[in-house]
């Protein structure tokens, strides 16, 4: 997992979801926006992409976060765990 911050400055990971796939997640803030559909404010993005450092690639899905007491980093790292241990896919150690 890389963390890192993309171009509007929001808290992101790429990782590698299984031979040469990659995606990358990052946290968007919504607050008092009209795309703040379900009131939380903050949302979970995840997208593929070409590899580290590449744009994204496809329509990014998004997850509204109802709990305010993780961080970004926190939910990013809970996610790309939670996604793994789920696909069976096997993180490298960091």
């Amino acid at each position: 997992m890389q963390f890192g911050t993309d171009g509007k400055g929001q808290m992101m990971v790429e990782w590698e979801a299984g031979k040469g796939a990659y995606k990358r997640a990052w946290i968007q803030n919504r607050s008092g926006t009209d795309k703040d559909w379900a009131g939380t404010g903050r949302y979970l993005n995840v997208v593929r992409t070409e590899g580290y450092g590449q744009g994204p690639g496809g329509n990014a899905t998004d997850f509204p976060i109802f709990n305010d007491a993780l961080s970004d980093k926190q939910v990013l790292t809970a996610f790309v765990h939670a996604v793994s241990a789920i696909t069976g896919q096997v993180l490298p150690d960091q």
